[in-house]
């Protein structure tokens, strides 16, 4: 009977806390200016044999390259790119999510990838599908993707477009991905079409201010559920561990040990939350410099201009103030650094 006890009372913690694998992406090969940083912190020197987090950006200077592997699958950033490293839930279902919001990037997928990783642009979200792709992210926030291997799920607002070996595909910002192009016929001078994003920008700030302020009130909405749904999450576990509680007073250590699962359930579901917020919040960072390059690319702002820059600052600073800190990345390096196993995350 003691023995049996003892294992109850074993099952009734364990629920309530919750396995944690830091996410991490290793640094491969770095050639020329290449550097890094935790969110909005200081941009260091990248190198061989570092270690990514989520939360982590990575910048590439003229002539500059790295490359970085995750569970065996190669990214290779090329020159003058912006690059994030992220993750989210999908119905319950942890994924790699790379987001590139400047620049270029090809990407290799490994053998020993367990979930589809996927990729985000300003315009479009890439579901990746056993493939190796190249990804071009544009000034004016438009994106091209060329399918070398395999397929991809180019994903928009409301439509999705597959892509097979030998296929791409161009999309403009605040667009849907609708038609594809044969690679072979269509030869990509990648200098050229970041030359002439650039110059797509003039004369349409306004317009992309716009479709940026309403990509920021979106991401806005979908954390505010997430925070409702993470709020009633932890209320949820906090009435299921006072019932437990109050049952292991009563000697009922069955019935404790259901209420402690119910509360483990309502723990993870907080901590996906949790993570789905800080994806949101890593994209609004690659949004917030697009619209600060467009504004301030321009000599004399309207009065328009001035106003939808202004609710975008307002916006993004909201969101920056509550979720994206700088110390984040100590938080993550030392739960790394403790015993291998589970740790208590609420």
């Amino acid at each position: 009977m003691m023995k049996r006890a003892i294992s109850l009372s074993f099952s009734v913690f364990m629920v309530l806390i919750v396995p944690v694998m830091l996410f991490a992406v290793n640094v491969e090969w770095v050639k020329g200016d290449v550097r890094y940083s935790h969110l909005k912190g200081e941009w260091r020197e990248l190198a061989v044999g570092m270690n990514l987090v989520s939360g982590d950006m990575v910048k590439t200077g003229i002539g500059s390259e790295t490359v970085l592997i995750e569970n065996g699958s190669e990214i290779f950033i090329l020159e003058n790119s912006t690059f994030t490293v992220s993750e989210r839930y999908v119905q319950e279902t942890q994924k790699s999510s790379f987001m590139l919001f400047l620049g270029r990037m090809r990407f290799k997928l490994g053998k020993a990838s367990k979930a589809e990783p996927e990729i985000q642009t300003q315009s479009v979200n890439l579901a990746i599908r056993g493939t190796d792709i190249e990804v071009g992210s544009g000034y004016d926030g438009s994106t091209i993707v060329l399918t070398n291997e395999g397929s991809v799920a180019v994903q928009g607002k409301t439509r999705t477009l597959i892509l097979v070996q030998g296929e791409g595909t161009e999309v403009g910002f605040g667009e849907e991905p609708v038609e594809k192009f044969n690679v072979m016929t269509r030869v990509i001078n990648w200098d050229k079409w970041f030359s002439s994003s650039r110059e797509a920008v003039k004369g349409n700030e306004l317009q992309l201010l716009g479709r940026i302020l309403e990509k920021f009130r979106e991401i806005q909405n979908q954390i505010k559920q997430y925070e409702d749904i993470r709020e009633r999450a932890l209320q949820d576990k906090d009435q299921y561990i006072a019932e437990r509680d109050k049952l292991l007073a009563e000697g009922k250590k069955e019935e404790a040990g259901e209420y402690s699962k119910k509360a483990g359930e309502k723990s993870k579901l907080a901590y996906h939350s949790f993570v789905n917020i800080r994806f949101l919040a890593l994209s609004s960072i690659g949004l917030n410099d697009m619209g600060e390059r467009v504004y301030t690319g321009v000599v004399s702002p309207s009065d328009e201009m001035k106003e939808t820059y202004g609710e975008i600052q307002k916006i993004y600073k909201g969101i920056e103030d509550k979720y994206i800190l700088e110390e984040d990345r100590v938080r993550l390096e030392e739960r790394a650094q403790k015993k291998k196993g589970c740790i208590k995350l609420f």
